[in-house]
C-alpha cells in the first residue's frame, strides 16, 4: 500500500481520451445533494461505537486515479485506510456517490500578462458553465490589481455567460486576495462539495494577502482548488521562459495540494478540445469517496495531518492534507 503525492503537471493526453469515452456516455440521473453523515448514522455502521460529546467526525472526500489519471470507480471501503498524525483511524462511514451536485467557483486572472491568454481563458470558464447539471451552481470572478466579483453563485447558465462578457486585461496578479474572495463566496453555496478553479498564467504580485495566510484558510475551508495554469509555448524559439515561472508552479501546486485539488497546465497558441477538459473536469468532481471517521484521542490542538491510502495502487489519492479540530481558533486577521 502506498499513496502516491499528487504530480502538478497533468497529462493533457488523457484530455482526448476521456472526451472521446464522455461524447457517447449519456447524462446521468439526477440525485438527491448528499448529506453528510450524522454522529448516529454512523453509530449505527460501529456497533462499538459511543458517542462522545467533545469528538467531532471528521468527513474526508478523496479521488483515486490510475496511472493514467483516469479516475477509479468501484472501491469498497475495505480498499481504504486513514492516518491521521501518522496513527491509523477506524473508518466509521463510507459512500460512494456517482453523481454529486457541486458548487463551483471559477476565478480568472486578467492582469496585463494574460493579454494574448484571455480567449483561452474566458473559454475554458465558459465550457466548464455549459458543463454544468441543473443541481449545481457556479459563480465567477475575475482579478488583476483588485478583485471582482462578476458573477455570484447561480443555477442559472445564462447569468453566467453575461458576466464572462466585456471582459479587458491590464494590470498586475492578486492570486492569493482572490482566493480569500472565493472562499468567502463559498460559505453561502448549497451543495455540500466545493470546487474553485483558478485559471492564472503568473505568480501573485499585488495581493494584500499572503501564501501561508491562505493556505490556512484552505485548510480550515472543506473547499477543493483547480488550478489552470496558461503558460508560454516553451517549444516556440521567440518564447524566453522566466525564471519567476517557478514560483508560478510551485503557489498553483502549494494551494491545489492542500485542499485535495489538482493542477493542469495549457500551452499559449496551442489546440485543446477545451470542451473536453471541462467535461472530463465536471465528470471528475462529480464523483467522490466518502471517508468519514472519529479521531482517536490526540494531544495535537492544532493542525492534524491526514492521509489516506488505498490497497495496491499504481496511481494516486487527492485529498485535502489535514484539518484543525473543532476546538482550534482560527488566526486572527
Amino acid at each position: 500500500m502506498r499513496l502516491v503525492k499528487l504530480r502538478w503537471l497533468a497529462p493533457i493526453a488523457a484530455f482526448a481520451l476521456c472526451t472521446s469515452l464522455l461524447g457517447a456516455q449519456a447524462p446521468a440521473a439526477r440525485q438527491a445533494a448528499p448529506v453528510l453523515p450524522t454522529q448516529a448514522e454512523a453509530a449505527s455502521q460501529d456497533p462499538n461505537f459511543s458517542i462522545s460529546a467533545n469528538v467531532n467526525l471528521v468527513n474526508i472526500t478523496a479521488t483515486v486515479l490510475d496511472e493514467r489519471g483516469t479516475y477509479i470507480d468501484g472501491l469498497k471501503q475495505e480498499d481504504f485506510q486513514i492516518f491521521e498524525d501518522g496513527a491509523p483511524q477506524k473508518i466509521s462511514f463510507f459512500s460512494h456517490d456517482r453523481r454529486i451536485p457541486v458548487s463551483v467557483g471559477v476565478m480568472v486572472d486578467i492582469s496585463g500578462s494574460m493579454r494574448h491568454k484571455l480567449q483561452q481563458a474566458l473559454q475554458t470558464a465558459r465550457e466548464i458553465s455549459l458543463a454544468l447539471s441543473e443541481q449545481d451552481e457556479m459563480f465567477l470572478l475575475t482579478f488583476n490589481t483588485d478583485v471582482e466579483m462578476r458573477q455570484r453563485l447561480t443555477s442559472n447558465k445564462a447569468l453566467v455567460e453575461r458576466s464572462l462578457q466585456g471582459i479587458r486585461t491590464s494590470g498586475d496578479t492578486s492570486v492569493y486576495d482572490a482566493i480569500e474572495v472565493g472562499l468567502n463566496e463559498m460559505k453561502s453555496a448549497h451543495n455540500a462539495k466545493k470546487i474553485m478553479v483558478l485559471i492564472s498564467d503568473g505568480f501573485d504580485s499585488r495581493s494584500k494577502r499572503t501564501l501561508s495566510e491562505v493556505e490556512e484558510m484552505l485548510k480550515r475551508a472543506e473547499v477543493e482548488i483547480y488550478a489552470i495554469g496558461i503558460d508560454d509555448d516553451e517549444n516556440d524559439p521567440l518564447v524566453v521562459v522566466q525564471p519567476l515561472y517557478h514560483i508560478y508552479h510551485y503557489m498553483l501546486n502549494d494551494i491545489a495540494t492542500i485542499s485535495g485539488g489538482r493542477v493542469f497546465r495549457l500551452f499559449t497558441g496551442r489546440s485543446y478540445a477545451l470542451d473536453g477538459l471541462a467535461k472530463v473536469l465536471m465528470e471528475e468532481l462529480h464523483q467522490q469517496y466518502l471517508l468519514s471517521y472519529y479521531p482517536a484521542p490526540s494531544a495535537n490542538s492544532g493542525f492534524r495531518k491526514v492521509e489516506v491510502k488505498v490497497d495496491q495502487l499504481k496511481g494516486e489519492v487527492r485529498h485535502r492534507t489535514g484539518y484543525y479540530p473543532a476546538t482550534s481558533a482560527a488566526p486572527a486577521r
